[in-house]
């Protein structure tokens, strides 16, 4: 009676051990409910006792169970773990919730790191299933079964509890309309024994009993009111209520849910939108950041090579100095040594004509006259070197400064076309607002049909601007005219191109197979075959974007691609193009005159675009007239 423990869980939850001591009995009952099944050891038979457990000691052990149940829940998804496993830093979790949540990390393209605590792990580990805290976790759910069946009557989630049952709410099977509450068997026991109970009125358990109960004829409300919005008993179809629009609860409940199921579908569609352009982003920001740094490291390479080129030309350009110096000081020394020799030479000539200037003998200085006719020193000419400023390196500064000059322009032309090619950011509504028709009619612009343009089989009726085809060739088929292969098959374009602002306009088609778009004054080239060729249909080229109706769904088409959509048939369309933004949207014009949105085109549209027209054989199309406009 007196042993400890089991060893196990406390080494897995050491918490327990520090948090209180529970008393030996509760201990050794968790004991007998925790260990498995196939363990037939007969329990030691305790000392005098009383056969039956207190009801404390059951709730004890619950307690026990819901402290150990706290222990071995998974922190990512807060439940029981499913195959456990540990990570290096000693924490657990799902082998599901963490692999999940890895998974999403590397998608993210971000480091990996423990859930709970952070702890950066350099590689992925190989994930392996905790033997032992699974065993651990099943002895639990073992023991919390085995406590729970004890107490077969207690309220789940889907039940109605008892309002008196305390602490621990059992399972209601009456609720009273007099006492305005819910009961157990044990407490509806007094509604059958006690005669002041006898006159009570009971009911199968109802979840809000207060709020379902009519206040002034202590009835339940099960009928709902239409013309008032609002729920009623039997008793007030007699009285205000009287020759009201009613329904069962459960009839207009299951109705209305019809209307929140559409709601709920449809934020479940902006979510995934959200997060399909979320996911988007991120992959961009990858990319971006790979492509800024590729760039970065080009700019970094180019640069360098251009200021490894400007310091080979700056060095050749030294070179050249000096050469340039050392030639021309070569020839100043040559002629400076040249000036010095003539200069000792006329020097002695000098002396040698005073010498006969001073002779006192007049015939000395006659038959020494003879000589100065072979004088040289008046007879050969006087040569010097200049050094002239215009041919010399000396305007090299006016040349660098040029230089200097034509690479500021050539960094300036480059830098303008940086700006012209760097990234732009477009900003493009991913969930567009609701818009009214009253705020769409405000750029109404009322068209009319192109004869010129038109399929010979098309009747055109200019007074009704409408369209028809009965299928009947007035004339045979021309492949020339102002827009060639638009007209072999049966289209036709509206006169007034759009090119900038916002435009709106609304057609009615017929139930029939009829496309409805715009598209440039263009096409692709003919083959030359007389035949009808798919890519002159609107929609199926990159000229042109178009909203069909084949009599069954709706489908949108551009560059020959199909996205098919949901939504029923209407009589009137509504297309509202918005040129700056680059939006294309077709809507559905309710009798009411409400409008609901059915595709949405984004694109950059570079050329004027015509709205046009294909109606097939038997169906008609009209262009609705507005005056105000």
């Amino acid at each position: 009676v007196g042993e400890a423990p089991e060893p196990e869980l406390l080494r897995f939850f050491p918490s327990l051990h520090r948090a209180a001591k529970p008393p030996v009995s509760g201990l050794l009952d968790m004991q007998r409910v925790s260990r498995p099944v196939q363990d037939h050891i007969p329990a030691p038979q305790p000392s005098p006792q009383p056969s039956r457990r207190p009801q404390g000691q059951f709730l004890m052990n619950h307690n026990h169970l819901q402290m150990f149940e706290d222990q071995v829940l998974c922190p990512i998804c807060l439940e029981v773990f499913r195959h456990p496993v540990t990570t290096a830093c000693g924490h657990n979790f799902c082998m599901t919730c963490l692999q999940g949540f890895w998974d999403h990390q590397a998608t993210l393209g971000e480091a990996l790191y423990c859930p709970q605590c952070r702890e950066s792990i350099p590689s992925r580990p190989r994930l392996c299933k905790n033997v032992t805290l699974e065993e651990m976790v099943a002895c639990l759910t073992q023991a919390k079964g085995q406590a729970l069946g004890s107490s077969p009557n207690l309220a789940g989630p889907r039940d109605v509890p008892c309002d008196f049952c305390s602490p621990q709410k059992l399972k209601s099977v009456k609720s009273c309309l007099q006492c305005m509450a819910s009961l157990c068997e044990k407490h509806l026991r007094s509604h059958f024994e006690d005669q002041v109970f006898q006159g009570h009125q009971l009911l199968e358990p109802v979840w809000d009993l207060k709020s379902r109960l009519c206040r002034k004829h202590r009835k339940l409300r099960r009928l709902y009111c239409r013309t008032e919005g609002s729920c009623v008993c039997g008793a007030c179809l007699l009285e205000e209520h009287k020759n009201h629009d009613t329904i069962p609860l459960e009839e207009e409940r299951a109705r209305k849910e019809v209307e929140v199921r559409k709601v709920q579908a449809n934020v479940e569609n902006q979510m995934l939108i959200v997060t399909s352009d979320s996911q988007k982003h991120r992959g961009q920001m990858a990319f971006l950041s790979k492509l800024t740094q590729t760039t970065r490291d080009e700019v970094n390479t180019c640069f360098s090579e251009i200021i490894q080129e400007i310091k080979q030309l700056q060095m050749k350009v030294l070179d050249f100095v000096e050469k340039e110096e050392a030639a021309a000081l070569g020839k100043l020394g040559s002629s400076i040594q040249q000036s010095h020799n003539r200069l000792l030479k006329l020097e002695g000539d000098s002396i040698w004509l005073r010498t006969l200037l001073s002779s006192r003998s007049d015939q000395q200085f006659l038959q020494d006259f003879s000589r100065l006719k072979h004088f040289p020193a008046c007879l050969e000419p006087l040569m010097g070197t200049s050094c002239e400023e215009k041919q010399s390196f000396l305007q090299l500064p006016e040349t660098l400064a040029e230089l200097r000059t034509r690479l500021m322009d050539v960094g300036l032309s480059f830098i303008n076309q940086i700006l012209l090619k760097g990234i732009k950011m477009n900003a493009y509504e991913v969930l567009p607002p609701a818009v009214d028709r009253k705020t769409l009619l405000q750029c109404y612009c009322n068209l009319s049909f192109d004869p010129t343009t038109a399929s010979e089989e098309l009747f055109l009726f200019k007074e009704t601007h409408s369209v028809l085809n009965l299928g009947i060739l007035l004339e045979p088929f021309a492949a020339g005219g102002p827009f060639p292969g638009f007209k072999q098959w049966p289209q036709v374009l509206c006169s007034r191109g759009l090119a900038a602002g916002r435009h709106y306009w609304e057609a009615e088609v017929s139930n029939s197979w009829v496309c409805l778009g715009v598209t440039y004054r263009r096409s692709p080239p003919l083959s030359g075959r007389p035949r009808r060729n798919i890519v002159y249909l609107l929609g199926r080229n990159p000229y042109s974007w178009c909203l069909e109706w084949d009599s069954l769904k709706f489908s949108v088409w551009h560059n020959n691609t199909q996205t098919v959509l949901h939504g029923g048939y209407h009589r009137t369309l509504g297309v509202a193009l918005d040129c700056g933004a680059g939006c294309l949207s077709f809507y559905g014009v309710a009798v009411a005159g409400g409008v609901s949105l059915i595709y949405r085109f984004l694109a950059a549209f570079l050329e004027p675009l015509y709205p046009a027209v294909m109606v097939s054989s038997g169906a008609s199309v009209t262009l609705k007239q507005h005056p105000e406009s």
